[in-house]
């Protein structure tokens, strides 16, 4: 009996060691993707299973001489330990030695995996300087696939800084070429394309191709079994309900989508899903979740440290709940992380818009601080408090009156300008330029005849038809519209369509001067009775030839015939 003990621990080793082996044995057994699944299981409940994986994925690679997989074996285990130095310094050093001979693949991958970094981390400038660095490398080296990648990643930059036209443009061209070329395709990148698309229509306001390439995403992640891509799609739904003014049902979308985005630990769509989610509550009235979902945000700051645009909003709407409670310690709290981020966003991206700086002006809380932070010392008195608002008040009245003044004056200056033109050259619709006959390569006797027909045109208020286009008058004046064009040009001083547009607002200021009834018309009445084919386009016309809104001037017209 006095044996047992030892035996069962000799047991117990055996057991432990063969244990061990076969985990070892099963580990090494593991292909890239099932070993970075296992990673990215493990890394945030058990690190250090994860680093055996990381170790793994890393020592295997090393072992089939496979560089890409030995650079993304590198990052787990840096990720995992937060040596982001020590990444940078390994790809660098790759880097240095791919550039003496590069090829197809290095050293543009390896740029692309700094801007990836810098990218997701929001260091916008230094990552467009990377991708730029590798896109140059593709072209150099012919490498399509990769040069449409890192087109894409320059399409979300150039979208964040707002350009949303050359985003769009971008992606567009690149998803023609992998449907002329979808041997090309990278499935996780192609995801993300159809995506990107869809978020380029929905910022130009186009439903129905914002929700197609939602869809085609969607259907696309499932048929690769990339089921982590789903959240992203519903994230995407929520977006477009959103945008459509649907708020309950962008909540669900947002809140369906969180949980797959939280296990992707996307930090920066996390606060994005947050800020929307506010944004929707807010139109709802609903302010005590509309707080909550920023109050999110803030909590996801502290913990992440990762600086993004979502705070700015989040900290603006918080900033105003605490003024309205009176909680100065809060409000200045709020007043101070505002401040910080904004700075350091404003330093990243420089050609980025200040759009949240300008609704909530920087100056103005600056001097908000310095004002809570003397009232938190000082207690001034309530007397003193409320005489300083009436004098602020006093001088914006002051202020905003002079400017009212001083625009009226301006106005009153254009109208009694335009009142006196009329009454000078009633019958003259549009004489500018016409004494210039020259035109190159055009003989005179076509300019003349062609000249002779315009004014026939002027005459009989050709320009009033809202169809009228170069290439239709040139039909009816029986000549080319390369030479009406530049017959007008040169003889009239502006091209075609300033002509025409400046023709109707002359003729309708005449109208307007001598018809009573016409001056009764609503706005887009009047522009249709010159040609004009909506209200805007008229008033935009409108205030280029006279400086003044079509509403203000009319007003001032029957005020100018009533006395």
């Amino acid at each position: 009996m006095k044996y047992y003990p030892t035996l069962t621990i000799v047991f117990l080793l055996i057991y432990s060691i063969n244990t061990c082996s076969q985990t070892k044995d099963s580990i090494n057994n593991l292909n890239f993707d099932e070993l970075t699944n296992k990673y990215y299981e493990y890394k945030v409940t058990d690190s250090l299973k994860a680093r055996k994986y990381a170790q793994a994925f890393f020592n295997k690679s090393i072992k089939e001489k496979d560089t890409i997989n030995v650079i993304n074996g590198k990052y787990y285990l840096c990720d995992l330990l937060r040596k982001d130095s020590t990444y940078f310094n390994y790809i660098d050093s790759i880097i240095s030695r791919t550039k003496r001979k590069p090829n197809k693949m290095f050293p543009a991958y390896l740029y692309s995996l700094k801007g990836r970094y810098y990218l997701n981390r929001y260091y916008l400038n230094k990552s467009l300087k990377n991708y730029i660095i590798a896109l140059k490398y593709t072209e150099l080296y012919k490498n399509d696939s990769l040069k449409h990648i890192f087109k894409q990643k320059i399409s979300i930059l150039k979208y964040r800084n707002k350009n949303f036209t050359e985003s769009k443009m971008i992606n567009l061209d690149s998803y023609n070429f992998y449907k002329e070329n979808p041997h090309f395709i990278n499935p996780r990148e192609y995801y993300t394309l159809l995506s990107n698309i869809s978020s380029n229509y929905l910022k130009e306001k186009k439903y129905d191709s914002a929700i197609f390439f939602n869809k085609e995403s969607s259907k696309y992640a499932l048929k690769n079994n990339f089921l982590f891509f789903i959240p992203y799609s519903i994230y995407r739904k929520g977006q477009i309900e959103l945008d459509q003014k649907k708020y309950s049902l962008a909540i669900s979308r947002f809140k369906e989508a969180i949980p797959g985005i939280i296990d992707e630990e996307n930090y920066y769509i996390l606060s994005e899903s947050y800020n929307y989610i506010s944004k929707a509550y807010t139109s709802l009235g609903n302010n005590d979740e509309a707080l909550k979902y920023n109050l999110l945000i803030d909590s996801l700051y502290s913990k992440t440290k990762i600086i993004q645009k979502s705070q700015r909003n989040a900290y603006l709407y918080l900033i105003n709940h605490y003024k309205e409670k009176k909680d100065l310690k809060k409000q200045l709290n709020y007043i101070e992380k505002f401040l910080k981020i904004d700075s350091i966003l404003n330093s990243r991206e420089k050609n980025l818009s200040k759009t949240f700086s300008e609704k909530y002006d920087k100056k103005r809380l600056i001097a908000e601080k310095e004002k809570i932070i003397y009232e938190l010392k000082n207690d001034i008195s309530t007397f003193q408090k409320s005489k300083n608002y009436f004098l602020v008040i006093l001088f914006i009245v002051i202020i905003l009156f002079l400017y009212q003044y001083n625009k009226r004056k301006i106005q009153k200056k254009s109208f009694d300008k335009i009142i006196t033109d009329l009454k000078n050259k009633k019958t003259t619709i549009l004489n500018e330029g016409e004494n210039k006959i020259e035109s190159s390569n055009i003989s005179k006797e076509i300019i003349n005849d062609i000249l002779s027909k315009l004014h026939s045109f002027e005459k009989n208020k050709g320009f009033t038809n809202s169809d009228i286009t170069l290439s239709k008058l040139a039909k009816e004046l029986n000549t080319n519209s390369n030479y009406l064009s530049k017959i007008i040009n040169q003889n009239k001083g502006v091209n075609f369509s300033t002509y025409v547009n400046k023709l109707r607002i002359n003729y309708i200021l005449l109208l307007l001067e001598e018809n009573e009834v016409i001056r009764k018309y609503t706005i887009a009445a009047i522009a249709n009775e010159v040609g004009f084919k909506n209200a805007e386009s008229f008033s935009k016309a409108f205030f280029k030839e006279t400086k003044l809104k079509p509403s203000f001037y009319i007003k001032e017209l029957e005020n100018q015939k009533v006395t």
